[in-house]
Parts: C-alpha cells; sequence; structure tokens
C-alpha cells in the first residue's frame, strides 16, 4: 500500500516518543477496554475526592493511568451519549438526540466496525435496554450479548441487570481470547431506582445512589483482577467514562435529561495504557475526544470524519492550549422533543458555559462550577453566534425521530415516559414560557410521583399525580403514569377516565391518543377506539404499537381483513415482534376457519412459530399454534403446543381448556379432568351459564 512504510513509521515514533515502545509489524496492537458507567457522578470516586464512599478498584486503576478533572458529556441521556462515545461525532452529525425516538443511522461507521476492519475481535456487554442493538450500536461486534431479561416487576423503569451478571458475560467471552480485542462492558446499576444489593444496602441506607456506585467498584473487581491474571495489563489500553451524571436535586432536577448543567454532563475519564505514565489532565476534554484518543493508543490512522481531538498529546503535556480554547458543544432536547418546549443547546469554553434558553444562561465555572450564579446580560447575541457557527460546523444530517423499534420496545419506552407526551415539534419561536425553567417545578412533582411510585407508596403517588393534574391540565405525563398504577390495580374504569380527560386536556399528545385508543379497544369500544388511533396517526404512523392497536380494535369488531392489514403494518416496522405474529397467527387461523382458507392457516402457522422463535416464552402463541395444528387433524402437535403454552403460563386459561378438551378426544380422562378442573377452579365464576353447563358436561364425561 502507497505511503504504508511512513504511517509506520511514524506511529512507531509516536509509541517510543510516549514511552509505550514501538509496535514491531509482528507484534499484535493492544486489547481496548472500554467501561462506561451509566448516570455516574465523578464526586462518588474517590479518585475525584469523594467525601462519600472509597471506590479501591477504580481509584487503582486512576493510580496506573491519566485522569481528566474536566470531561463532560455532550448529552445527558443514555443513547445519545454512547452515540457520541462510539461514533466520535456529536449528535450535529449523527442525528441521535434522545432515548427510544432516534435509532443510530445504518451508514455511521462507529469504533466497533474501525476495529473490526483492523483486526480486531469485537464484542459489547450491556447492562440495560436502553442500549438494546436495535438502536444501532450493535454494528461491528462480533458479540452484542443483551440478555437483561424481557422486564422487572415494576413499570417506569428499564430492563436492566446488575454489574456482576455484565461483567460475567464479558469474562466468559474474553476468557482464553487472543487478541487483539475489544470489549466494551456497560453497567447500569447507578441509575433510578437505586437499588445495590447486600452489603451495600444496609451500609448506604441513607444514601443509596452512593451505595450503587461502591457495588459497582466492587464488581469491577473481578474485571481489572482478570486483565492482571491473564498478564494482559501489560498489553491493554483501559478507558473508564459515564455516559452523563446525576442531578440529585441540583437546579431543582432529581434525575437527567430534562436540564444540561454539569450536575448531569460532568463525567469522570480515566485513561490507562501500556508504558503511560500517570498523570491528571485539568482541562475541558468531551466524549467525542475519546475514539481518536484510541487510535492513537492501538497506533491507527485517525477516520477523517472524527470531530473530536485525540488526548494524547495532553497526557504528555502538550497541546493543552487547543483544548483550552475549543467551544465543547452541549444539548438537552428531551423537553424538546416530548414536551414541545425550546431546544436547550450550548457550548463550554475554557471556563465559560453557555446555555441558550429563553432565559439564557452563562457561567464562569472557574469559579461557579456548580452554576449557582447566572452572568448573562440581556445581550448574548455573541454567545448565540459562537454557539450558531459551531452548530454549523458541527452539523452534517438533519435529524428526525427514526421508525424500525419493535412493539415491545415501544412499550418499554412508554412505560418509563419515554415516549410519553412526545410531540413533534412544529415551531422555531419560543418565549420565556416555552424555557425549560418555566415548567420545572411540574417536572419536579412528577420526579417527586416517580420517586414515590418506586418505594412502593401507590396511594401517595396517585394523590400528587392528581394534584398535579389539577394544577397542569396540560402535563400529559401525569395522566399515563396515572393511568399504568390503575392497570397494575386492574381499575379498568379508572384507567379509561383518566385516559379520556388526558387526551381531551392534550389533544397533541401522541401518547395519549394511543394509549386511549388502546383502553377502549381493551373494554370492546372498538369503533370509539378507532376514531381515536387515527389521531394518533395523524401524528405519529410509523409506531407499530399503534398499528397493533389498529389490528387489535378491527379485530375485536370482527373486521377480520382490516385487521390483518393493520397487524401486516405493524409487522413491516417490527418484523419480530412476538405479540404481532402472534396476533396475526390469530386473524389468519379465524379467516382459515371462516373461508375454509388453507393458505390463511399455512401462513397462520408460520407466523406463530415465527413469534415463537422470536420469543420462546410466548405462551400464546404456542396455544395458537395448537390450534392450528387441531384444525389440521394433528391432535399430538396440538396438545404438544398447548401443554408448552401451560408450562409457560400455568394460568392460560384457553390452553387449559383446549387441553382438557383434547385429551378427551383422545380417551384420556385423568389428564382431561386435571386440565378442565384447573379451568374451572380459575374461569368458573366469570363464565355465562350455558358455558357453566356445557363445562360441567364436560367434566361429568370425564369420570
Amino acid at each position: 500500500m502507497p505511503g504504508r512504510g511512513k504511517v509506520f513509521f511514524a506511529v512507531a515514533i509516536l509509541f517510543a516518543a510516549l514511552g509505550l515502545g514501538s509496535l514491531e509489524a509482528s507484534e499484535p496492537r493492544p486489547n481496548l477496554l472500554l467501561i462506561t458507567i451509566d448516570t455516574l457522578r465523578p464526586d462518588r470516586l474517590g479518585c475525584y475526592g469523594s467525601p462519600y464512599l472509597k471506590t479501591p478498584t477504580i481509584d487503582k486503576l486512576a493510580a496506573s493511568g491519566v485522569v481528566f478533572s474536566r470531561a463532560f458529556a455532550h448529552t445527558p441521556l443514555t443513547l445519545p451519549s454512547h452515540t457520541n462515545i462510539l461514533l466520535g461525532t456529536t449528535p450535529l452529525a449523527h442525528g441521535v438526540h434522545d432515548n427510544g425516538l432516534f435509532k443510530v443511522p445504518e451508514d455511521l461507521p462507529n469504533l466497533a466496525t474501525y476495529l473490526k476492519q483492523n483486526g480486531y475481535a469485537t464484542g459489547a456487554f450491556i447492562g440495560a435496554f436502553a442500549l438494546d442493538s436495535r438502536f444501532g450500536l450493535g454494528r461491528g461486534f462480533d458479540a452484542y450479548d443483551e440478555d437483561y431479561g424481557s422486564g422487572t416487576d415494576m413499570g417506569f423503569r428499564f430492563a436492566e441487570r446488575k454489574a456482576e451478571a455484565v461483567i460475567g458475560s464479558a469474562l466468559a467471552w474474553l476468557n482464553g481470547r487472543p487478541g487483539p480485542w475489544f470489549a466494551w462492558v456497560h453497567c447500569f446499576d447507578p441509575h433510578q431506582p437505586y437499588e445495590p444489593p447486600e452489603p451495600f444496602l444496609t451500609r448506604f441506607k441513607n444514601d443509596l445512589y452512593s451505595g450503587e456506585v461502591a457495588y459497582l467498584d466492587a464488581a469491577l473487581a473481578k474485571l481489572m483482577g482478570f486483565l492482571e491474571s491473564s498478564g494482559q495489563v501489560g498489553r491493554t489500553v483501559v478507558i473508564f467514562t459515564g455516559d452523563h451524571g446525576q442531578s440529585l436535586g441540583e437546579h431543582g432536577e432529581s434525575t437527567h435529561g430534562y436540564f444540561a448543567y454539569d450536575s448531569t454532563l460532568w463525567v469522570p475519564l480515566i485513561i490507562s495504557a501500556p508504558g503511560l505514565k500517570a498523570g491528571r489532565v485539568a482541562e475541558n476534554v468531551c466524549h467525542i475526544d475519546i475514539f481518536p484518543t484510541v487510535c492513537d493508543l492501538v497506533g491507527l490512522d485517525r477516520p477523517a470524519y472524527l470531530q473530536g481531538q485525540s488526548l494524547l498529546p495532553a497526557m504528555r503535556g502538550r497541546g493543552l492550549a487547543s483544548l483550552a480554547s475549543r467551544p465543547i458543544y452541549i444539548e438537552s432536547l428531551y423537553a424538546y422533543y416530548r414536551r414541545g418546549l425550546a431546544p436547550l443547546r450550548g457550548f463550554i469554553e475554557g471556563s465559560k458555559k453557555f446555555i441558550d434558553l429563553p432565559i439564557p444562561e452563562v457561567y464562569d465555572l472557574g469559579t461557579d462550577f456548580g452554576e449557582a450564579h447566572n452572568l448573562a446580560g440581556k445581550d448574548v447575541s455573541r454567545e448565540q453566534a459562537e454557539l450558531a457557527a459551531l452548530t454549523q460546523s458541527e452539523s452534517v444530517r438533519q435529524a428526525s425521530p427514526r421508525p424500525g423499534l419493535r412493539a415491545e420496545d415501544l412499550e418499554r419506552l412508554r412505560s418509563l415516559g419515554y415516549m410519553t407526551g412526545f410531540q413533534p415539534p412544529n415551531r422555531t419561536n419560543f418565549g420565556p414560557a416555552d424555557d425549560p425553567k418555566a415548567l420545572l417545578p411540574y417536572y419536579r412533582k412528577y420526579e417527586d410521583a416517580q420517586d414515590l411510585y418506586f418505594r412502593n407508596e401507590t396511594e401517595e403517588t396517585i394523590g400528587l399525580l392528581k394534584e398535579l393534574i389539577r394544577e397542569k391540565p396540560d402535563f400529559d405525563m401525569a395522566y399515563t403514569l396515572l393511568a399504568a398504577i390503575y392497570e397494575k390495580q386492574r381499575r379498568m374504569t379508572d384507567i379509561e377516565a383518566v385516559l379520556k380527560a388526558g387526551f381531551e386536556a392534550n389533544p397533541k399528545s401522541y401518547s395519549l391518543a394511543l394509549e386511549y385508543g388502546m383502553a377502549l379497544a381493551s373494554v370492546g369500544r372498538n369503533d370509539e377506539a378507532i376514531r381515536v388511533l387515527e389521531k394518533a396517526a395523524g401524528m405519529i404512523d410509523w409506531d407499530p404499537e399503534l398499528w397493533n392497536s389498529f389490528g387489535l380494535a378491527y379485530a375485536g369488531k370482527g373486521d377480520l381483513e382490516d385487521a390483518r392489514t393493520a397487524y401486516e403494518r405493524a409487522l413491516s416496522l417490527d418484523p419480530k415482534s412476538s405479540v404481532v405474529l402472534s396476533r396475526l397467527g390469530a386473524v389468519e387461523t379465524e379467516l382459515a376457519r371462516k373461508n375454509n382458507d388453507g393458505e390463511s392457516l399455512r401462513r397462520a402457522m408460520e407466523h406463530f412459530k415465527q413469534a415463537i422463535e422470536s420469543d420462546p416464552k410466548d405462551a400464546e402463541a404456542y396455544n395458537g399454534l395448537g390450534a392450528a395444528y387441531g384444525m389440521v387433524g394433528d391432535l399430538d402437535a396440538a396438545i404438544a403446543c398447548w401443554g408448552q403454552a401451560v408450562a409457560i403460563d400455568p394460568g392460560h386459561r384457553f390452553a387449559l381448556y383446549n387441553l382438557g378438551t383434547a385429551y378427551l378426544g383422545k380417551g384420556d380422562k385423568t389428564n382431561a379432568r386435571k386440565y378442565l378442573e384447573k379451568y374451572k377452579e380459575l374461569c368458573y365464576r366469570g363464565l355465562p351459564p350455558d358455558e357453566k353447563a356445557a363445562l360441567d358436561a364436560l367434566l361429568e364425561r370425564c369420570r
């Protein structure tokens, strides 16, 4: 390759100058271990002077590496922040501004694809659903381990797994693996709700957030111990950072994502590499600097599209002036995309921080790192011009919310509030009333309600949400959380009432239109449901759950062809949704029965099988497949499917009834009676008189 010798020679000189040793042609490149911790404040780490707890594992890493005192995230949300890290560009370039509503563009390379092209084995080990591969960060990874389960016992939270489980998966992949490898380990534990295991739960009972960090530090000891015991410390680059911080009440924000103060943008950053001298860097650095720094540390050319700077010169004590003088772009568009409020954008440059809002903010981080004193005067045109120039220079593509998420995924995001209140921005002029600060008292009350909910103080949660609705009828998130609580309490009438009131008060809220339409369909008011869902479709038509709900309503009123069309539309947006596949199979089964249509039955069986492949624990799919087998006369296969449904869900009434009648048809009265009696135990009181009589007759035949 032309110029290869010159490039290699330059890299070899660079490594020699750093004391890292030159890379011989036969010598493998260093491994890379990237550790990202969700929602981690630097002031909870000993190496950052924490008064709250000890973090010996992380502090040991810091003692052998370089600690960056002023590292900043560009966005205080999980998916955008990790996209910044792995793509080496800001949201202005990659277009991912929020969790759930955006997907990383498929045409953009990332750190994994680049390292894989250069001979690295690549593995990612993910702690929570926010970084699920379907959001687009899985490209380039040989393994993308996201085994965090399908849900939790409480709504409004991510499906997640503990740090020990994440690290255990990473160690299983790393054990015996020759280099060079790139392993990304993501731990979610410091994220709300704070539930550290013992002994940290007791030890930090008055500061559970710190307890989560202490547990995390203990869990990381196994990972760092592996590098030592396997002799790979001397050939592994380790980068440790957080995706964003946590406000913990500062500036009136208890969590993150709403504002962009340093309580949520300031993150730890520690880099350790073979031969690298320990030290500290006080200048401002940011997440997009990580990718180019990795390139220098492992001896690869930096891709031209990267927007950050390599930190290697700074770690040598050089090039600090360029870091001090450059602006770092920041944004927090959660309230913009979900509440229709003014977009929050700004920059950090040296000790100056500018937040461009209808009520602008300027801070001197050198003397006021806590941002207590707003220095903005009446004229911030100079700062606005600088932000406009920065925005223009880093903007590559115009972004918009992207389709392609599975129905189950959107439901999880919706339950967390991430889909709640999504109202596509339709204006560009904003006044002081649109400043996120103006809505803060209501948002804080909503956060307080969530905190109560996490503590299982349900009645107090309900009371606070009702109070919020009275004070701010157009605060749509309050309605959806209240409806979710009522759903857990099976208060169906109350669910419909609160969603109706919410939709009437918030006619532009997509989530309320969708949830209200779903609620109407679930109680059989299908024509009303369809009218409401049509209004939702006028706002967003790429949500597969919308078309899934249309299918449910059409099926409920007997319009099977329209139901099939709706489910097929949902499936085109979400090809692996077990829920949609199973419901489509059920409609096709009914069409086959109604029209004596063998092709519809064949397609139904195929869709049921695809649903089971997508989710092996889908009892509905097994029950439907059993019914299809029964229709073609394969009673043994039908019984096997219904048996699987009951094994997954022992209270699945349809599968129980089907098993009972199938065994009776085969003359096996013992099994027939067992399943029919279980069905009677669960369902008898709710059956109409004729069905009770029919069930009693079947049981009599079993005797």
